[in-house]
């Protein structure tokens, strides 16, 4: 019969969150180690939220929680340390970020 457009739409269907291009440079070993140094700094005097941290990003990685729940239980954990919040931010996908806001902002 010809062309339907299929392209079109399966660009239709894509979440709005995927076509959206990052406009932030690449995450790099070093952002990370920067900071996991900065958690280490700030979070001295309360090992169990340190520890508590890395849970949630273990619990990311094994897939066991998504990311509106890693944002939640990271406001909590790094509440009181604005910086930390910013830093934890550039290591959440761009869409996200557009579509719920911050990691600490009062979009809840």
């Amino acid at each position: 019969m010809g062309y339907t457009g299929g392209r079109k739409r399966a660009r239709e269907q894509a979440p709005m969150a995927s076509r959206v291009h990052d406009p932030r440079p690449e995450v790099t070993l070093q952002d990370a180690t920067r900071f996991v140094t900065a958690l280490k700094r700030e979070l001295a005097g309360q090992p169990g939220r340190y520890e508590e941290v890395f849970a949630v990003m273990r619990q990311f990685r094994a897939g066991s929680i998504e990311t509106e729940e890693v944002v939640d239980r990271m406001k909590v954990l790094l509440s009181g340390h604005p910086e930390l919040i910013h830093a934890f931010n550039q290591f959440l996908p761009w869409g996200y970020i557009r579509t719920h806001g911050s990691a600490g902002g009062s979009s809840n």
